[in-house]
């Protein structure tokens, strides 16, 4: 697997984390406030991390090209 493949499966990993964290906020009213308040630090810590390997995705490609 290339690096470039890693990074793409990395990022539709994250993305997949962040729909479930995302719909687990939006339908479960049973959540607390502490795992609600854990839930969105989870996802706000996804987005960055996200954010880090579609950069790394961007330098790679060009650097390819």
């Amino acid at each position: 697997m290339t690096e470039k493949e890693k990074l793409i499966r990395d990022i539709h990993t994250v993305r997949e984390t962040i729909n479930r964290d995302w719909a687990d906020l939006t339908s479960s009213l049973s959540l607390s406030h502490d795992e609600r308040t854990a839930l969105r630090a989870h996802v706000e810590q996804c987005v960055q991390d996200l954010k880090g390997l579609i950069e790394r995705l961007d330098e790679l490609t060009l650097k390819s090209n």
